[in-house]
């Protein structure tokens, strides 16, 4: 290839990246709004002790699909980008590890129910495991569709089967309201919403089999191994603070269900890593594979700039305005949450930066260190929660999720920055600083109660962007690459691309 080719086709897998990051923030847009619709709708039929419990049970469901999966997407879409092997033969041994392993898990953890229930201190609470984890199989099915996907980047379709997804759980807690409420129904939801996407993505692409290549799947658990104890750990210290308080809290249980609401709310930040997360990676590894460092670096910079920007917003609009917010979205008995919203949204904006440098690190062939430092970070958290939730409740909670985070985010970013150098630009600090600090200010002078606070949301967010934009943060080119991806049509497959 010529030197103009080659830098033809950076420019494509470039400005593929940005669109495929795009088209993953609408999708996740789409998707957290369906879910605050119907986490809204779960808050107030069930009330805070019932949906502490729901919320308790749904994270461990969801730690356990994260084992599953346990990096195997990510080989997946790594392997396809790699070109090393027949793309049929990765994808059949994706498909039928995650569906064989999912299996397993299922049986383990319809036996050990009854224990986690009384770990819990959730009566009668091994039925609502037992359908909770039925949903195992099916989100394999689905993962695997991520991991192909994304090898082959068909962004698009893939940010459409994460609408659908999100949809499709918003229309089961809809028809609800005619059918009754309850924690076991809603699981139920839970389950039939996976089975939708997973029906849907089948008819589109007709799984070619399942049969495993021993040599392939020999590859994944390479890659997959040290994937694995991050995913596992990184999840480990999201959700370990809600297992602790659930555990070791002796007082109120609604306290539980206004720190799960709260901590829906500081989710809105996972919109970060939902969006950008395989693109990054997908597009790092083309970089890597061609040793072209300044491209890889470049990428890592755009994706911290898309972390801050949206991580600065976030905790700014939201925190300033936390009970008026949460009253209404969840009603009034949650209200008390706005006292450690702050330290959740902040450790959730960690989260999106300590995604960012980790993406780098995994292509970059640093998996063993990644895993190792998360890893270690584990017991200390427990620790913290162990000390602090008996005395301060859902504050000592939330403050040991926040150091957990705040000490790998730090030490992992520092190890991205050795390897990559710059991981953002300084003056992208300073600018989104000053423009959060001007949207802070104007938040506590103009105070807006009730509904009116959904309003005074939309304008902080617009007076941001625009500061931003005033600022130089933000371009037209920003807003016309946005424009762009919500019309592109997904990205052919990597066959037949040099």
């Amino acid at each position: 290839m010529t030197r103009t080719s080659v830098e033809a086709a950076a420019q494509e897998a470039q400005e593929r990246a940005q669109r495929g990051t795009r088209q993953f923030l609408l999708a996740r847009v789409c998707v957290i709004l369906s879910g605050y619709v119907a986490t809204a709708i779960l808050t107030r039929k069930l009330g805070p002790t019932a949906y502490g419990i729901y919320g308790v049970i749904i994270s461990q469901v969801l730690w356990v699909e994260m084992v599953n999966n346990a990096g195997v997407t990510g080989a997946i879409a790594k392997l396809i980008a790699d070109g090393r092997h027949n793309h049929g033969e990765i994808e059949r041994s994706g498909r039928g590890l995650l569906l064989g392993f999912s299996l397993f898990l299922l049986a383990i953890c319809w036996l050990v129910a009854p224990r986690m229930a009384s770990f819990m201190q959730i009566p009668g609470g091994e039925v609502l495991f037992r359908v909770a984890i039925l949903d195992l199989p099916f989100m394999a099915v689905f993962t695997s569709y991520d991991g192909i996907l994304n090898g082959r980047r068909q962004f698009g379709v893939l940010a459409g089967a994460h609408v659908l997804y999100g949809m499709a759980k918003l229309a089961g807690v809809v028809a609800l309201l005619g059918l009754g409420f309850s924690v076991e129904r809603v699981l139920v939801t839970f389950v039939l919403s996976t089975c939708v996407v997973c029906a849907v993505l089948a008819i589109r692409f007709w799984p070619r089999g399942f049969q495993p290549n021993g040599r392939v799947i020999g590859e994944i658990v390479v890659l997959t191994a040290p994937m694995a104890l991050y995913l596992i750990s990184n999840q480990v210290l999201l959700n370990l603070d809600l297992w602790s308080l659930k555990s070791l809290w002796k007082g109120e249980g609604t306290v539980v269900g206004q720190y799960v609401a709260s901590m829906n709310l500081a989710k809105t930040l996972m919109v970060i890593p939902g969006a950008q997360a395989g693109v990054l990676f997908t597009s790092l590894a083309w970089a890597l594979a061609s040793r072209d460092i300044e491209r890889a670096r470049l990428h890592i910079q755009e994706a911290t700039r898309f972390a801050l920007i949206i991580a600065a917003a976030a905790w700014v609009i939201l925190s300033f305005n936390a009970s008026e917010v949460l009253s209404v979205l969840f009603s009034g008995a949650y209200a008390e949450g706005r006292r450690f919203l702050p330290l959740l949204l902040a450790g959730f904006g960690l989260f999106a930066l300590l995604d960012v440098f980790s993406q780098a690190l995994m292509v970059a062939g640093r998996r063993w260190f990644l895993a190792g430092a998360l890893v270690s970070t584990v017991p200390l958290v427990w620790l913290s929660n162990y000390l602090l939730i008996p005395r301060f409740g859902p504050m000592g909670a939330a403050t040991s999720m926040l150091l957990g985070l705040t000490i790998s985010t730090t030490l992992i970013g520092a190890t991205v920055y050795r390897r990559f150098g710059s991981l953002v630009q300084p003056v992208t600090l300073l600018r989104v600083a000053v423009a959060a600090a001007l949207t802070g200010l104007v938040s506590a002078l103009c105070p807006a109660p009730g509904l009116l606070v959904l309003v005074k949301l939309a304008v902080l967010g617009g007076l941001y962007l625009l500061l931003l934009y005033l600022l130089r943060e933000i371009t037209r080119k920003d807003f016309g690459l946005l424009r762009k991806s919500a019309g592109d049509r997904p990205a052919r497959s990597l066959e037949g691309i040099d």
